[in-house]
């Protein structure tokens, strides 16, 4: 038994005064001591070690694709089928907009289209009957110039039969073998028939005006064919603009352009809204990543698909893991909206920030867009390579 375990058992002291005389003496406060720079070395070991391997900083948060809805055009709000929180999949309903005169505006177009297409109908039968007549008149007046041709040349060949017979029985008159009124009969049938051939010329001509006058009812079969391709051309306008209509009627309703949580709505039912003025915002909580804000001195250590842990702030019991993605080209201040371009000529060397993009394993962690996280990605030993 050593000296101080000695005085412990002699001792009446109570239990609290000998442990602390324990704790005071020399050689407790040696153990101590030894104890704490042991402590303190595996610390200092470790933590070498870490910055060795990892790259690791606080500046990083949660991000999302912020989706931004907005209105192609104006009008009052009749309705709000959404509250700030809720989930909604693509094509859901966020606003109503008053879409009366749209819709008026729509029936007049399709009553335009209507009122074409029916004169399209009307022109098309008219064209049907006027080709069918004209078919058939052509026809007829061809047959009947036809006839007629044929009706000069019977003519022509009566005349010349006559005419022999006139110049006949002219000879025997003068012979005085035959007595005059035969003569005149011969003489009165040549009249008769030189009328008859002109009689034949005139019907041939009128037969041939009348075939023309039925080439031209052809004629105006192309008209009406006309006609139809301007009231097809007409209809195409109105049917575009009936097309054109639907897209503003269906404007009137703001629908969810993917799935994901509304954020914050900017109108309320009642208010005008604007045409290109952002009405809703949302982003998709299944669609998340981690941008990490890099110091320059130590992007040179960072390769894309490099390990990565994440520590979430807002659920530090669960890490996270992931992989680097992407690295910006740029720095922060240079991608800001407003680049110091340090006009006064003051310069103050200070360590610009990158931005690495951190792609998260498959996780059961609900994270929240914008929320703050501590990431440690593993050193690639090697510098990038320049692009």
């Amino acid at each position: 038994m050593d000296g101080d375990t000695q005085l412990l058992a002699d001792s009446p002291l109570s239990v609290r005064q000998r442990a602390a005389q324990v704790l005071n003496s020399p050689r407790a406060r040696r153990w101590i001591a030894a104890g704490a720079a042991l402590i303190f070395a595996a610390l200092a070991v470790h933590f070498v070690l870490d910055r060795a391997a990892y790259v690791t900083t606080a500046d990083a948060r949660v991000a999302s694709e912020m989706i931004a809805v907005s209105t192609d055009i104006s009008g009052r709000i009749t309705q709000v089928a959404v509250r700030e929180g809720d989930r909604v999949e693509t094509g859901d309903v966020l606003y109503t907009i008053d879409a009366r005169e749209a819709v008026f505006t729509l029936a007049e177009f399709e009553a335009e289209a209507d009122r074409l297409r029916a004169g399209i109908a009307r022109e098309e039968a008219r064209a049907g009957l006027s080709a069918s007549k004209a078919g058939s008149q052509v026809a007829a007046r061809r047959a009947g110039t036809r006839s007629a041709a044929a009706s000069v040349e019977a003519a022509r060949s009566n005349l010349e039969t006559a005419l022999q017979e006139h110049d006949r029985t002219k000879n025997l008159l003068d012979q005085g073998r035959i007595p005059k009124s035969t003569y005149d009969q011969a003489k009165n049938a040549l009249e008769t028939a030189q009328q008859a051939l002109l009689r034949a010329q005139a019907e041939r001509e009128t037969a041939a005006a009348e075939q023309r006058t039925a080439s031209i009812t052809g004629e105006e079969v192309r008209l009406i064919d006309y006609d139809l391709s301007v009231l097809r051309a007409e209809l195409d306008q109105a049917e575009a603009r009936v097309e054109a209509q639907k897209v503003v009627v269906e404007q009137h309703t703001i629908r969810a352009p993917a799935s994901g949580v509304v954020d914050e709505l900017f109108y309320d039912a009642g208010e005008h809204s604007l045409r290109g003025f952002r009405m809703a915002l949302m982003h998709n909580p299944a669609d998340v990543w981690v941008t990490a804000n890099i110091k320059e001195t130590d992007i040179r250590n960072i390769q894309p698909g490099a390990a990565v842990l994440v520590t979430a702030d807002s659920n530090p019991a669960n890490a996270l893991k992931g992989r680097v993605a992407g690295i910006r080209e740029t720095t922060l201040s240079e991608a800001s909206m407003m680049p110091n371009p340090n006009a006064n000529g003051v310069f103050t060397k200070i360590t610009q920030r990158i931005k690495v993009r951190i792609e998260l394993d498959s996780t059961d962690v609900h994270l929240r867009a914008g929320t703050m996280v501590r990431v440690r990605i593993r050193k690639s030993g090697r510098a990038p390579a320049n692009p």
